[in-house]
């Protein structure tokens, strides 16, 4: 079980960021935004990039593209993770595959101070990239891990209301996902990073959840961009200094 919560992209300033082309109304700013409504678009579907300049090197594992529109035709190889440290001598990191939704890849440890985004989907009948968040950072090992006390919870926000005789009126919503995780007897340097992680993002932040690390053959549980749900986190201790405790993720949009 991983979770992706430091978004080191989210802190930058315009000036770090380098398009080919950018639709009106959609500027690349628009990648750092929580909502993944708010979104970035290109002028263009074919031979786009992003180049993104950190001003020092930076040391990731973990690369998503979340709320986007690269169509089902695009190859696995339509986007490439590069990076560099003159700007200019690249060599590519991992290419992301396309997925719906979240398309999130991790890998060894990358360190430099300019990466790039390469997207290229001709097949793309909007003729354009469209973008909600992109992601670059590090990862958080859960171990011990909820692999099998766990609910997953299919939710959606469809309105309906009842006539006096029982006629329906409804107005479709969205789908989402909602997690509750039971962990078992954790300590240590283990227990410090769940309190770690809580403490920076709370609830006002999403993060990246996966429940199997980089096994995304099961779509109930494919990798989710969530929030923390409640009002905290509550640790039950058991022994030795030991805790049990749970977490609510409820999928974002």
């Amino acid at each position: 079980m991983r979770i992706a919560y430091d978004n080191i992209i989210d802190d930058l300033t315009l000036s770090a960021f380098t398009v080919i082309g950018t639709a009106t109304g959609f500027p690349i700013t628009n990648v750092q935004e929580q909502r993944l409504s708010v979104r970035y678009r290109s002028a263009a579907c074919t031979a786009q990039s992003i180049i993104i300049d950190f001003a020092t090197a930076q040391s990731i594992t973990t690369a998503a593209i979340l709320g986007h529109n690269i169509s089902a035709s695009a190859t696995a190889s339509s986007c490439i993770l590069s990076g560099c440290d003159d700007g200019s001598t690249w060599s590519s990191i991992t290419t992301i595959t396309r997925n719906v939704d979240a398309m999130l890849k991790f890998f060894a440890t990358t360190t430099n101070q300019y990466f790039k985004f390469s997207i290229d989907d001709p097949g793309n009948t909007d003729g354009y990239i469209e973008i909600g968040r992109l992601w670059l950072g590090t990862y958080l090992q859960i171990e011990p891990s909820s692999l099998i006390d766990f609910t997953v919870t299919k939710k959606r926000s469809d309105t309906v209301t009842f006539g006096k005789n029982r006629q329906k009126y409804a107005t479709p919503g969205e789908s989402w996902r909602e997690f509750e995780l039971s962990f078992p007897r954790t300590g240590g340097s283990a227990l410090t990073a769940i309190q770690t992680m809580f403490d920076a993002v709370g609830n006002h932040s999403s993060v990246i959840f996966t429940q199997l690390d980089s096994d995304y053959s099961y779509p109930i549980i494919y990798p989710c961009y969530c929030s923390i749900n409640g009002d905290g986190i509550t640790f039950s201790h058991d022994k030795y200094m030991r805790f049990e405790y749970s977490l609510e993720l409820t999928e974002c949009k």
